[in-house]
């Protein structure tokens, strides 16, 4: 059978275990204990599932599921699990998942049932809480433990095969213990749970070994214990939080309670919320934090909601089928708890359930994909994380007030409602930087990562980037949340115009017929490689020559030359003077930046003025270059340029002028710069090291050209050119070709 639509009967909470004796006065016995989950035993599945028993996957290993990664050969904080937003291709890769694995479709279904919802409501936990997203970066909670305090545990179920568990007291076999474990950490061909790849503590929760769960749980590290259970009374009334309820519970259990606390501080704590959604005082165990302060940081209570969302966020709520929050609410959050997940009757067996009871491990799954994600925070801080990013945008919530979720000096407002806690769970948002982001620099400053953006002028090419590659920068948020971001992503590169632009620009700002007439001289086009015009003044005999650079306010130049052997074969010397504003040399950077330069230049041409001619010209300099933000310092840099023209006057027809060039535009020839920045070291670990980059391009470009030019009248001129450009822009591999034909008339 094939339907859209699940209906939902209400099926009232069931208690656990037999009543208690009468209470004594001096050492009284632990109240009963009761599930906080009702199974839809009318139900087979909770999916869009033909037969609901058919497209089932073939492999159990989650490795087959689609993931991508964002950082390609990363790990922990700075590799594949680091996503700076939301990104395109993130969002399509959760889509698959979700859309076209079978074991997530069957999280899938509308409930209907008028005694929960009042309209229709789509269910997908696995989609609102964000988990595919999760999945999607290749997180499973692998290396993580999370303990399961219960009634009962098939621990031989499928859903739990190749995990290293371990049990404490003597649970038996359950449907709800199975259950809850697995949408924690169940992995199978038929459900996948939360955090697949993690290990489990199975724990029961008769009497004394509650002590044993709390211990286990913090020998073995576990990220989080998770309880889907509450106390009733002798007269199966729930026990409240006010000061009878703690009394009555921990009035002679204080080995418990410093279990827990003690577990506490380093782990947190789950209590699900009750699922009478008509109560008024919250059970004991969600609020205890009201009764012993020092748990809250290691402490948190679910509640069962069903949202009303898309892949942008929650809008509304759907129903509320738990408990509100109450005196949890500032510790308290929401997630849907409804859900298709392994049961106790078979090794192969699948239920249908709702309830608090199954919105709880999906938060204790979240904190051990969060432990893998972020492997140098600390539980307590990931649970800071899961609040500050619970998504309560959406309608009908109501702040009661804020919370400052940050330890230490900083601030991190969040609201929080008595009806839905800080809101619902959004892993999604806990694994994207939260608040302000930083790089601690090498003195101790920290600085947003858009502070260290630069860019470096076309004559270091791609020097800088290249040297950065493979390097990722260590940042963290304002939780201790450890980001990378490739280094070479700080630097860009002044991208060069193209060649057709920049020669067919040349072309028409010159006075072609003086070009073409003119003896060879490329010294009197000093400043062709910077941007801005250029006046250029020679003397009648071509002597001497002077060009004048105007390229605004921080671009600027002067160069001067003089022909010092004059004969058959001409020898020109020239300095140049310039500032350049960092397009062509040097850095920039929000502060500014540029490069004074200085140069000598030297000519040496042979040209009669009436038949073949060549001009061979090369350039030598110093560069004094701006230190950016980003660099602790920065040499100063040497640059060079040759080029060779080779023609001939009077080829085709009379006066025309035909010419082939070779040469290597300016481009730094060496220079250093040093970055002295928190690098990774992978597992979530990070050093500042001094990153020394080499400013010369390891490819220089190399232009050849063809000119010709022919004049086509007493006022007017043509000129045909044709260039390709090799290592364009001193960036290695990169070509570029141009033709540039062109008239020009003279009025």
């Amino acid at each position: 059978m094939q339907s859209d639509s699940i209906g939902i009967r209400e099926v009232p909470v069931v208690s656990h275990s037999a009543a208690p004796p009468a209470l004594a006065p001096k050492s009284p016995p632990l109240p009963r204990r009761r599930r906080l989950g009702a199974f839809l035993t009318s139900l087979t599945c909770l999916a869009l599932v033909a037969g609901c028993g058919g497209g089932e996957e073939n492999a159990t290993s989650f490795d087959d599921i689609l993931t991508i990664s964002p950082v390609a050969g990363g790990e922990g904080m700075f590799g594949r699990f680091y996503m700076p937003a939301i990104t395109d291709e993130w969002r399509a890769a959760a889509a698959a998942i979700r859309d076209s694995a079978a074991r997530y479709r069957r999280q899938s279904g509308t409930i209907t049932s008028p005694a929960l919802v009042s309209t229709p409501v789509v269910s997908n936990p696995l989609f609102s809480s964000r988990v595919d997203y999760a999945h999607a970066l290749g997180l499973t909670g692998a290396g993580q433990i999370i303990a399961i305090v219960d009634d009962g545990f098939r621990r031989s179920h499928e859903a739990f095969a190749g995990k290293s568990n371990t049990t404490t007291g003597n649970p038996g076999i359950a449907d709800h213990g199975t259950m809850v474990a697995s949408v924690a950490a169940g992995n199978s061909s038929s459900m996948v749970g939360v955090a697949p790849g993690a290990n489990l503590i199975f724990s029961s929760w008769n009497g004394v070994d509650l002590v044993a769960a709390a211990n286990e749980a913090r020998v073995r590290g576990a990220v989080a214990q998770n309880n889907s259970w509450g106390f009733l009374d002798r007269y199966g009334a729930p026990v409240l939080a006010n000061p009878a309820g703690y009394s009555l519970i921990f009035g002679d259990q204080s080995d418990w309670l410093t279990a827990l606390q003690n577990y506490a501080k380093m782990g947190v704590v789950i209590f699900a919320l009750s699922n009478d959604e008509t109560a008024t005082v919250s059970d004991l165990m969600p609020a205890l934090p009201m009764f012993v302060t020092e748990l809250e940081n290691g402490w948190l209570a679910v509640g069962n909601s069903l949202p009303l969302f898309d892949d942008n966020g929650v809008h509304g709520v759907g129903g509320r089928i738990s408990a509100p929050c109450l005196e949890a609410a500032k510790w308290c959050l929401m997630a849907d708890g409804f859900w298709w997940a392994a049961s106790g009757a078979s090794n192969t067996s699948y239920a249908s359930s709702y309830g608090s009871s199954f919105a709880a491990p999906q938060v204790a799954g979240a904190l051990a994909l969060l432990a893998e994600a972020f492997p140098g925070l600390t539980p307590h801080q990931l649970r800071a994380r899961l609040l500050a990013t619970a998504d309560n945008t959406f309608e009908g919530f109501v702040s009661a007030g804020q919370i400052d979720l940050l330890e230490g000096d900083g601030v991190f407002w969040h609201d929080y409602s008595t009806e839905f806690g800080h809101g619902f769970l959004d892993i999604r948002a806990a694994l994207l930087p939260i608040g302000t982001v930083s790089v601690t620099m090498a003195d101790g400053s920290k600085l947003a990562p858009k502070d260290l953006g630069f860019q470096t002028g076309g004559a270091m090419g791609d020097a800088v980037s290249r040297a950065l590659e493979g390097v990722e920068i260590a940042a963290k948020d304002s939780f201790g949340g450890g980001f990378g971001f490739a280094a070479d992503s700080f630097a860009s590169e002044a991208a060069p115009l193209p060649l057709a632009e920049t020669r067919a620009a040349r072309a028409m700002n010159r006075d072609l017929a003086a070009a073409r007439t003119a003896p060879a001289n490329p010294l009197a086009r000093s400043f062709e490689a910077f941007d801005g015009a250029t006046m250029e003044m020679t003397t009648p005999d071509g002597s001497a020559s002077a060009s004048v650079l105007l390229g605004g306010d921080d671009s600027y130049g002067l160069a001067l030359s003089q022909r010092v052997v004059e004969g058959a074969l001409n020898l020109d010397l020239g300095v140049k003077l310039a500032r350049d504003d960092g397009r062509l040399m040097g850095f920039t950077d929000t502060s500014g930046g540029g490069a004074s330069m200085a140069a000598l230049t030297v000519s040496l041409s042979h040209d009669l003025g009436t038949g073949g001619f060549f001009a061979l010209t090369g350039e030598m300099g110093v560069a004094d270059l701006a230190t950016p933000t980003a660099m602790s310092r920065v040499s100063t840099a040497r640059f060079d340029s040759v080029s060779l023209d080779i023609g001939s006057r009077n080829v085709l027809t009379g006066d025309d002028r035909l010419s082939v060039g070779v040469s290597m535009p300016l481009a730094v020839s060496s220079g250093q710069a040093v970055m002295e920045v928190p690098v990774s070291l992978g597992r979530g670990l990070s050093e500042v090291r001094s990153l020394s980059l080499d400013l010369a391009p390891s490819e220089r470009q190399v232009d050849l050209s063809v000119s010709y030019q022919m004049p086509m009248g007493a006022a007017s001129e043509f000129l045909l050119e044709l260039i390709h450009a090799e290592n364009y822009g001193n960036r290695a591999g990169v070509t570029d070709q141009a033709a540039v034909v062109g008239m020009k008339w003279r009025f």
